[in-house]
């Protein structure tokens, strides 16, 4: 009799692990969508955070605010320039509360610009970091720099070399190093009007997750963002991750919070 019992309890345990087993599998192509849809929130972060970065340096080198000009930023964020010898020290203050941006994002906290004042050189060079800064919520913390050339085509195109952490409102850590390339390709021409911006972006880069898994990514489409948009509109991003490889596709152009990622050839929709 106990052998009989201690039998059918190994049974009962086998198919416990068993159905707990197929539970986790059954949830996880679901899990690994979701965790490609919070990449794809860093990369809205990293976009908007260049927009600022840029449209500042370049009002710099201006030397003039664009007040008769469009403008990334609110009238809720104050800007201040000092200058240091053949250094520049832009420090970009949104306040304590959330401040909207031109697409309609919200930050707050503060980015702090570093350069030089050779603003006629073909390639220049910008350093940054945040100060308790937050976009929608998500804290940004890191440095990054930006290396600004004039291809030969005269589209002005941006390097940037990321290392940055964004933590969520529920706690969640990501930590991303990596490299994007933005070429500016529509509205260059036209520095007083900002609707008609576009960028073109590649590159690649790793993101270690709350979870611990990490994902490498690499630009297949070259992702495409424009100026007034929220979101990136299209382009498609390939993710090697420790589950398995994903493609998160942003669409075909329409500005909207709609994307979908193929995982094992199962199509995915995401929001945004």
């Amino acid at each position: 009799m106990k052998a009989k019992k201690l039998v059918f309890g190994m049974l009962l345990s086998l198919l416990i692990i068993s159905c707990n087993k197929d539970e986790n599998q059954t949830a996880s192509p679901t899990n690994n969508a979701q965790e490609v849809a919070d990449n794809a929130k860093i990369d809205t972060v990293s976009d908007d955070v260049l927009q600022i970065v840029e449209s500042q340096a370049n009002e710099t080198a201006a030397g003039k605010n664009t007040g008769s000009a469009q403008s990334f930023l609110s009238d809720c964020a104050t800007v201040n320039t000092v200058q240091n010898g053949s250094t520049w020290i832009r420090t970009i203050d949104f306040g304590s509360t959330n401040c909207s941006l031109f697409n309609g994002n919200t930050v707050r906290g503060k980015i702090i610009l570093t350069f030089t004042n050779n603003f006629s050189a073909a390639t220049r060079t910008i350093s940054y970091v945040f100060d308790n800064f937050y976009h929608n919520d998500r804290q940004v913390e890191g440095n990054r720099t930006v290396v600004k050339t004039i291809l030969p085509n005269n589209h002005p195109q941006a390097t940037i070399v990321l290392d940055m952490t964004v933590t969520t409102p529920a706690g969640g850590v990501y930590h991303r190093t990596g490299q994007r390339v933005r070429e500016f390709t529509a509205g260059y021409q036209t520095p007083y009007v900002l609707l008609d911006n576009e960028f073109s972006i590649t590159g690649n880069w790793t993101t270690t997750l709350p979870s611990g898994n990490v994902h490498t990514a690499t630009i297949n489409t070259p992702v495409i963002v424009k100026w007034d948009c929220s979101h990136i509109v299209s382009g498609n991003i390939t993710f090697v991750r420790t589950n398995g490889n994903a493609i998160l596709d942003y669409g075909n152009g329409n500005c909207d919070d709609q994307a979908t990622v193929t995982i094992n050839g199962v199509v995915y929709p995401i929001t945004l």
